[in-house]
């Protein structure tokens, strides 16, 4: 009964405890397994022949934060009919391991979590190149693709290139896929080895003002409405005022400069977003008083988000349509370069202000995969980088 409360608490099945001795930097637990017949893995008879004993020190998750290792007394079985020797198979230990299933699978849990490989090593009692051992049979890429399909590069700077891609599901948000590198010949050999039946599953391909991404859209996935990302789209409009902003600043005396210096996060936000009345006058004297030219693009980029926002699709594109007419015929060179390059993604454009998902779940992952690199100083192996991504689901 005693042996039946320790092993339901050390979740041990099949063996019997003998002793468990609690050091003040570890945990040493004794066992031995009951004797019962064994099949011979030659010749698949039942053997009950004991040859001879070996005691194994086998690494388990630790207990009370102490490193805990099971000292198992094994047995090696004879069989009586081929005399092969064999050890007997115990439950809770794979074949030529020294840690047990559950280690390994408490290693796996914790590598989901943003920590570095060194501390989960710690913390499991085991090297760091156990634990990056397991990465290359965790880094494995999808066979489907999502019906939403969000795509993305980051700066990783592992393996040979600067840029790695990450492909995420628009509607579960989970990443299903992180590609080495974003060249064009690279993602057309990706897409390439998936079948064209799933290849039309993608209806919506969500992505940023990146051509090659579009490219790869058109050629590779027939059903799918490519839809530009509302972020990167708005943010040429920013740019401009921003531009104009520093344009502006540079022709101010010092005194002027000094209070025009701060009026970055001031232009940038959008006008129902301020907090008081403070703000308000501020952000109408800087407009009123230093430049008509910002004070034009100031109104287009509150004009654009205001399209964004809008409910209703059909008046959202009509609005739109005005928008980058009006602003190709802009006398500011920064409004009308803006305008050129929204009527090259107008399709694209078009399609974001008439469907509800965005790249947003790539933006998040990619904030995860930097506090991610930066625990782990960095990553050279890219096969490993890929498996601690694809962890972070």
């Amino acid at each position: 009964m005693r042996n039946n409360c320790i092993n339901n608490l050390l979740n041990l099945k099949g063996v019997i405890v003998k002793k468990i001795n609690n050091l003040s930097d570890c945990l040493e637990i004794y066992l031995e397994t009951p004797i019962f017949s064994q099949v011979c893995p030659s010749c698949s008879t039942e053997t009950t022949k004991i040859k001879d004993y070996h005691t194994q020190i086998i690494k388990d998750v630790p207990i009370q934060f102490k490193p805990t290792s099971l000292i198992l007394k094994k047995r090696r079985y004879e069989c009586k009919d081929c005399g092969k020797t064999f050890y007997e198979k115990l439950d809770f230990l794979p074949s030529y391991a020294r840690k047990t299933t559950r280690l390994t699978e408490y290693i796996v849990d914790k590598l989901r979590t943003l920590t570095s490989t060194k501390s989960i090593a710690s913390s499991a009692n085991v090297s760091p190149n156990t634990v990056s051992r397991l990465l290359p049979y965790l880094a494995v890429s999808t066979s489907t693709l999502p019906e939403v399909l969000c795509i993305d590069e980051f700066k990783g700077n592992t393996g040979h290139h600067k840029y790695q891609v990450a492909i995420v599901d628009g509607k579960s948000r989970k990443v299903i896929d992180v590609l080495e590198c974003r060249y064009k010949s690279f993602l057309c050999d990706y897409f390439k080895k998936f079948p064209l039946e799933e290849r039309r599953k993608v209806k919506f391909f969500i992505t940023d003002m990146y051509e090659v991404y579009r490219d790869i859209a058109m050629t590779y996935l027939p059903c799918a409405k490519i839809v530009a990302d509302p972020f990167h789209y708005v943010r040429y409009a920013c740019n401009v005022v921003n531009q104009l902003r520093i344009e502006v600043q540079k022709k101010l005396n010092r005194e002027e400069r000094r209070f025009f210096k701060h009026s970055r996060k001031l232009l940038l936000s959008r006008r129902c977003n301020l907090k008081n009345d403070e703000q308000m006058d501020r952000l109408n004297y800087i407009l009123i008083n230093f430049s008509e030219d910002l004070r034009i693009a100031y109104r287009e980029k509150e004009m654009l988000l205001d399209i964004i926002h809008n409910d209703v699709p059909d008046e959202a594109i009509l609005l739109f349509n005005e928008w980058v007419k009006r602003n190709l015929e802009s006398d500011i060179p920064l409004l009308k370069e803006c305008a050129k390059t929204y009527s090259r993604w107008s399709i694209q454009i078009k399609n974001s202000l008439s469907v509800p998902y965005s790249n947003g779940p790539t933006e998040g992952l990619n904030n995860k995969i930097k506090v991610l690199k930066r625990i782990g100083f960095g990553f050279r192996n890219f096969t490993n980088f890929k498996a601690r991504i694809l962890l972070l689901n």
